[in-house]
């Protein structure tokens, strides 16, 4: 015997839209090509700048801020894509200070380049000026948030 229930539905419920299964959310996938990527660059440009040390070639600076733009923020992305927010969240202020420590150090390479009479690089003074510029407005953003 059949009842009501175990019928097909009557007429008045097949007006109403039927719910589609939703697909899962993706869950963490360990982070994309391109976070490894800057996480791996990182790496080898700061062995780089290890090794032209050891060797006694001197601090290749522009290499040293590179290094220092590149690592922490792979690592930062690839916490991310693997799911873990707290770390990702701790990650983002030691990527913010290390880019400024890369501005900073950039900007003592170029001085240290002018007071030794030597030219100026010029793709180099482009982008220190646009990493100084970048955390200008970062900075003045911060403090229009806190108002």
């Amino acid at each position: 015997m059949t009842t009501s229930s175990d019928a097909t539905p009557d007429a008045a419920g097949a007006d109403e839209p039927t719910s589609r299964p939703q697909p899962p959310a993706p869950g963490p996938t360990g982070g994309s090509a391109v976070d490894w990527a800057l996480l791996v660059c990182g790496s080898l440009l700061l062995l780089g700048v290890l090794v032209d040390v050891v060797e006694g070639e001197g601090l290749a600076w522009v290499t040293l801020a590179w290094t220092l733009i590149l690592m922490p923020e792979g690592v930062r992305r690839i916490f991310a894509g693997r799911g873990h927010t707290r770390r990702a969240e701790l990650m983002g202020p030691v990527a913010g200070f290390c880019t400024a420590a890369a501005t900073a150090i950039c900007w003592a390479g170029l001085a240290y380049d002018w007071s030794r009479g030597n030219g100026t690089s010029w793709l180099v003074l482009i982008g220190t000026v646009l990493l100084t510029v970048g955390g200008v407005a970062w900075l003045v953003r911060r403090l229009l948030e806190r108002r």
